[in-house]
């Protein structure tokens, strides 16, 4: 081989680069395309050997106060030794010829890219029989780099020697020098002998499987400055024996008519199962593996990650020629495609090719597993009745369950969630549905007294069968709610009654929390509508401090008060505006709802001017864009006394027609001047007013749920 700078004809590498994936996320992937090279060069050896040598430097470091040392590990190279049949003529000009897969035709030749990628320079040392006399023997020392000064001659190889030396064996040595990035330097420097052990086998588990008797002496040690820290070595005994190694037959599919079919076509594949201590083995996993080498991770079907069975996890490699073809020019990224995938990328294809789906792979080997594992099958089983139970719960329509997909697996969440999209994704024929029984609805005569309701009624079946699910559900689970809401209301004032004739403490945050949840700002996610059904609709907080209160992200409150302003807010040791009213609603411009909770044992007519204070910090204090000077005040408690209430002459008090509340049509609140500012509704009310209002007007919604006896739904909320 000539020496010098070895030019490559027809691409322009600068540019051809560029086409080729920058560096692995994986940071031992440089270190794997050796060991890689290594295997292939000693696979006709008998007694192959393989040395990874990380090589460090270990710095001594002073603090300021000048006495205390500290040690810094720094990065020197990574040496990869073996005792192949070196970088002769064929084997050399293969290597520097970029894309060439002459070796066979499952090498793309793009591997020492990662070489480029991932280190500035990486030195060759390479000794091999002359191939003009098998006695003689010859050492070349080559560079790889993508420096300029390397681009510059169209070139990644540059030759230093090639001289005719005296050897009895060949082989090569490889060395990466100054890695690329900073944090990959620190990282390589602080990786031990084990981890780069078990990083080593978790790589190459299928390849070291199938060699399991002709693997090479593999030792790797960690050196620093020149002394071994640590060596450790690979051999059959690290190895863990598979449980089950067997063939796997998996269909083509092509696409016709926009939908997937799939053929009678298969291909073969291998499925090895092992079944690894948890401690050595963090989580279950398929993984595809390419020429020997790990690919790609999935999860099993059965199992979740980290669950294991009798103290194990399991490992499922599949390997096959097909997933080999479909390797690309970063060794591990599979271009095998989704369903989804595939049918987008052949819509417009008019003569598809047939191919193995990723979807189709992993459930067919999701299937073989089960009948390999019995205690697989069992957790599959116990999986597959918690999914019934949920599509029973939440009446999940069968057509979007299956087109769903969902896995045994999903949590309930994710399960929803998968059936809710593929609801939605029907949405459009159902919104087609609808209309055209919309249209239908106009026909229907009321006169016609002797088929009317019968004809509304199998009408009405049809739209709700024809909405889709999540509406339906959603529907179902909010009437289910406030039935659960409304027993739980009931239990509490029961409770706390009880609580009270033991002279025990009531607290009022309880029902508090049921009705808003105290810090909160989400009305419609609340249960406000067991004050008012509008309440849900507004802007609103519960307990929250009065200074914190925003509209829109704005802050409601003034920034800055005049100095009167100021002596009055923190008059008579009293901090206004840190006070938390336990709700506030903003309905409309210019209006706020207060509302007030107090414990079932505390006289109501005590806090009558309570609201009217609030009432004045919001009317004088906030700033003029917002103008609110419109209140609605809510005094809620349960132990209430119209004579109480009369007696404290705070205005006129009125009582409702049907004597289950108080109320004050109207009262001013004024400035600190004495103008009238704006004007103040408010009612006083009992907890079980409330509820037996609540309970009216949500009967008939409550009775429609729980009428079907096969409602599951409808059987667990009461």
């Amino acid at each position: 081989m000539e020496l010098g700078f070895h030019e490559t004809k027809g691409l322009l590498l600068a540019e051809e680069l560029k086409t080729i994936p920058q560096k692995s996320k994986n940071l031992l992937q440089p270190v794997f395309e050796a060991m890689m090279n290594s295997f292939e060069a000693i696979d006709v050896l008998s007694k192959g050997e393989i040395s990874i040598d990380f090589n460090i430097h270990k710095d001594l470091f002073t603090e300021k106060d000048g006495k205390t040392q500290t040690e810094k590990c720094s990065f020197v190279n990574i040496t990869i030794t073996d005792n192949g049949i070196g970088f002769n003529e064929k084997e050399f000009n293969r290597f520097y010829t970029l894309r060439d897969n002459s070796k066979n035709k499952n090498n793309k030749g793009t591997g020492r890219i990662q070489y480029l990628h991932c280190f500035e320079t990486t030195n060759i040392i390479s000794t091999y029989r002359d191939i003009k006399s098998s006695t003689k023997y010859r050492q070349c020392t080559f560079t790889l780099s993508k420096a300029p000064s390397f681009l510059r001659h169209n070139a990644i190889i540059n030759v230093e020697k090639n001289d005719e030396i005296v050897s009895k064996s060949t082989g090569t040595k490889v060395i990466f020098l100054k890695p690329v990035g900073k944090k990959d330097a620190d990282n390589y420097a602080n990786l031990t002998s084990e981890e780069i052990k078990d990083k080593i086998i978790k790589y190459f588990l299928n390849y070291f499987c199938e060699n399991r008797n002709s693997l090479p002496k593999i030792t790797i040690s960690r050196i620093i400055d020149s002394d071994i820290e640590l060596t450790v070595s690979i051999n059959e005994h690290d190895i863990p024996t598979p449980r089950y190694t067997e063939p796997l037959l998996i269909n083509y599919s092509v696409l016709q008519n926009n939908k997937i079919v799939q053929l009678k076509r298969d291909e073969g594949f291998t499925i090895t199962v092992f079944l690894i201590e948890d401690k050595k083995l963090p989580a279950n996993n398929i993984v595809l593996t390419s020429k020997g080498t790990e690919a790609k991770k999935f999860e099993i079907e059965s199992l979740l990650p980290n669950e294991k069975i009798d103290g194990c996890r399991y490992l499922v490699l599949i390997s096959g020629d097909y997933i080999d073809d479909k390797d690309s020019d970063l060794r591990g990224d599979i271009k095998i495609l989704t369903s989804e995938q595939y049918i987008e990328q052949n819509k417009e294809t008019l003569a598809p090719d047939e191919v193995i789906l990723l979807d189709t792979i992993l459930k067919s080997t999701n299937t073989k597993l089960r009948s390999l594992c019995p205690e697989i099958e069992k957790k599959f089983e116990e999986k597959r009745q918690r999914l019934d139970e949920l599509k029973k719960m939440f009446l999940l329509n069968e057509q979007s369950v299956n087109e769903a997909e969902i896995n045994i697996d999903d949590s309930d969440e994710i399960a929803l969630r998968k059936v809710y999209q593929a609801d939605a994704k029907l949405a459009a024929k159902k919104d087609a549905a609808l209309k055209k029984l919309l249209k239908e609805a106009e026909s229907l005569n009321p006169k016609n007294k002797d088929t009317y309701q019968e004809d509304l009624t199998a009408l009405s079946r049809k739209m709700v069968t024809t909405l889709p699910l999540q509406n339906r559900n959603e529907l179902a689970q909010y009437i289910a709610r406030r039935r659960i809401v409304l027993t739980w209301i009931d239990k509490v004032l029961d409770n706390q009654k009880k609580i009270l004739e033991d002279n025990g403490r009531i607290a009022e945050e309880v029902l508090h929390n049921l009705i808003f949840q105290q810090s909160s700002a989400d009305p419609e996610n609340s249960d406000l509508w067991f004050i008012n059904e509008e309440f849900i609709y507004y802007k609103g907080f519960s307990n929250v401090q009065l200074s914190l209160i925003t509209i829109d992200g704005d802050l409601v409150f003034k920034d800055e008060f005049t100095a009167e302003e100021e002596r009055y807010l923190f008059s008579l040791g009293e901090k206004r505006l840190n006070k938390k009213p336990d709700i506030l609603l903003f309905p409309d411009e210019g209006k706020c709802i207060i509302i007030e909770f107090k414990a079932l044992d505390v006289n109501v007519s005590d806090h009558l001017t309570q609201i009217n204070k609030y009432a004045y910090l919001i009317a004088n204090y906030t700033k003029k864009q917002y103008k609110i000077n419109t209140f609605y005040g809510y005094l809620i408690g349960e132990s209430i006394e119209p004579g109480d209430i009369y007696s404290t002459g705070t205005g006129n008090w009125e009582q409702s027609p049907h004597f289950d509340y108080m109320f004050r049509p109207s009262q001013y609140v004024r400035s600190d001047k004495g103008d009238i500012v704006g004007s103040l509704y408010t009612e006083v009310i009992k907890y079980s007013t409330l509820l037996a209002r609540a309970k009216k007007r949500n009967e008939i919604f409550i009775k429609k749920l729980e009428s079907s006896k096969s409602s599951y739904l409808a059987e667990t909320i009461k």
